[in-house]
């Protein structure tokens, strides 16, 4: 199996780069940092697996068109494309730099998008986030990214044999996650990124096609469907302590 995962230097990308390794993946690591990807390849290599790394800022299309380029040149067709990284770009809407919004919109919806077009992988596996569903305040930008790259997914199952699978990982122990928590005063209850790797490839292997690991996202998913109105009220009366949470 050959599986190319974006944002693999650290956090959840590394920890699903290597539950793959553990089973025998070959892994092609994209990444930003070029010493955080070696470090990824490096417990690759310790795992008994084989790792690419390639360092591609995916807020640029001409770097992933090279990508692509070079990765067609050795492989012709790729087992799975694991679209991890995004770029957060949190805050009031008015206040969003226009450089932020089309750098967010470029890394977390066209390139996933063109990087598939163009490798035509037999599977993709989507990193989702709550509010690709439950939409708050100060994550609008992320919201509409995320909330478009389901939308195009579920369209391409539809209309091809590439097999498409979403997860929704719990918020886990990452520097954007310490930031957050930072800011806002407060103390999250954080997953481990390797526990919530392992488990997503896991059930991945096992042929889900949607996995949701948080009983609380299950619960916002089953408010933002039955009972919109009260969840649009919490939204509402939390919105400033939201809009602070996601600026971090």
């Amino acid at each position: 199996m050959v599986v190319l995962i974006t944002g693999a230097g650290t956090g959840l990308g590394q920890a699903m780069a290597l539950a793959l390794a553990k089973r025998g993946a070959t892994i092609i690591l994209v990444g930003r940092r070029r010493e955080k990807l070696a470090h990824s390849a490096g417990l690759i290599t310790q795992a008994g697996s084989q790792a690419w790394p390639i360092v591609c800022d995916l807020s640029d299309q001409q770097a992933v068109e090279t990508l692509a380029k070079q990765i067609k040149h050795r492989y012709l067709q790729l087992d799975l494309i694991i679209h991890n990284a995004a770029i957060l770009a949190g805050g009031a809407f008015e206040q969003l730099p226009e450089q932020h919004i089309l750098a967010a919109i470029n890394a977390n919806l066209v390139s996933p998008i063109l990087l598939t077009r163009q490798l035509l992988p037999k599977a993709i596996l989507i990193v989702g986030s709550t509010v690709s569903r439950v939409a708050m305040p100060g994550a609008s930008l992320y919201s509409l990214s995320k909330a478009a790259l389901e939308a195009w997914a579920l369209a391409l199952a539809a209309e091809t044999t590439i097999k498409v699978v979403r997860a929704y990982p719990p918020a886990s122990k990452t520097a954007m996650t310490a930031a957050m928590a930072q800011q806002s005063g407060q103390r999250f209850p954080l997953a481990e990124p390797n526990q919530v790797g392992e488990h997503i490839i896991r059930r991945y292997l096992a042929g889900e096609s949607e996995i949701i690991l948080s009983i609380n996202d299950r619960l916002l998913f089953w408010l933002q469907r039955y009972s919109p109105k009260l969840l649009h009220a919490l939204l509402k009366r939390y919105h400033r302590q939201l809009i602070k949470l996601w600026s971090s």
